[in-house]
């Protein structure tokens, strides 16, 4: 039972200098691999073949690098003798690297994405127990076909809806729908994963503007977002059903005429509509908005890079958009 180990850094490879009381990401693939050795529950006859395909802290990640993990990953889960991909990866932005993996994987074989709150010297390590659970839930029957996966403190949780929740607290993540499934000593339980969105092709496009919606702003807070190369644009609304100040509409219902402009809500339970009406008196249902349905700004923010980069006018990109997210489901409190 073969089980590919791909390390890309983070707090879970981090060491701290004796000397200069610095840490940095010093653990290999294979010195990751020997934590295995040192914890018990592993299934029989397990080999773990490990590979470093990046060694930097999350916060360094930018969307090209994090699409480069998510490609490696999706192949090394399309070798028919991979039972499961696991990737060590740093909390900070794990679950944009995990929501990647799940829009690009093609294949059955499950692609669990862990990490560590602690570093790998720290006597309390975190690191060793969440890599041995990640790897029983690559192993098992249970999780083929669920997607990319995130595993950490015992929780199994679907890439689509991993939320980082804790800044500190080693039980850091949480899912917004409702934990996937457990990871105990009597083994790995799931429940029935629910729909995904994809596969896409794996590569993005960058250029995406990011605009965080907040009371009273106006429009300098949209021209200051927007580059002229931008492409595409993503708006996290006001809780609920992604309102806006009034100053801000105007600048992006110009926009939404050139380019895909994605409204998103920061409430992060519940579904925005189809069409985006702003709430009260619907204000923006003639705007020309797409909605972001269930996802977060953030993952409305990957995708619209990924459905820029296999799309080649706006009109294909806001179809193609539209069509990816109208059958996402929907998160419950």
């Amino acid at each position: 039972m073969l089980i590919r180990l791909l390390s890309t850094g983070g707090t879970i490879s981090t060491t701290t200098d004796a000397a200069t009381g610095r840490s940095a990401p010093t653990l290999s693939a294979e010195a990751l691999s020997r934590l295995l050795g040192e914890t018990a529950g592993l299934p029989d006859g397990l080999a773990i073949a490990p590979e470093a395909i990046d060694n930097e802290p999350s916060w360094a990640l930018d969307p090209e690098r994090m699409a480069r993990i998510a490609r490696h990953a999706r192949d090394a889960a399309r070798d028919p003798d991979v039972r499961g991909v696991v990737v060590t990866h740093g909390t900070t932005t794990l679950e944009y690297t995990a929501f990647l993996v799940d829009l690009f994987l093609d294949s059955d074989t499950p692609v669990v994405l862990t990490g560590s709150m602690r570093k790998a010297d720290a006597p309390d390590a975190d690191g060793p127990a969440n890599l041995r659970d990640a790897v029983r839930v690559a192993a098992s029957e249970e999780a083929r076909g669920a997607g990319a996966l995130v595993v950490f403190a015992g929780r199994v949780i679907a890439a689509g809806r991993a939320w980082k929740a804790r800044r500190l607290d080693p039980d850091a993540f949480v899912d917004l729908g409702g934990d996937l499934g457990r990871v105990t000593n009597r083994g790995v339980s799931l429940r029935p994963p629910q729909n995904r969105i994809g596969p896409l092709r794996g590569d993005v496009d960058p250029r995406v503007a990011f605009v965080k919606a907040l009371p009273g702003l106006g429009p300098a807070s949209v021209a200051a977002a927007v580059a002229p190369a931008t492409r595409g644009i993503v708006v996290e609304g006001l809780p609920g059903v992604g309102g806006l100040p009034a100053g801000m509409r105007e600048g992006l219902a110009a926009a939404a005429v050139e380019m895909p402009v994605v409204l998103a809500s920061r409430a992060p339970y519940g579904r925005l509509p189809e069409t985006p009406t702003g709430g009260t008196g619907e204000p923006l249902r003639d705007a020309g908005f797409l909605s972001a349905a269930a996802l977060s700004a953030e993952q409305a923010w990957l995708l619209l890079m990924a459905v820029l980069a296999e799309t080649s006018t706006p009109d294909e990109a806001k179809a193609r958009f539209r069509a990816l997210t109208s059958g996402t489901a929907g998160q419950t409190a």
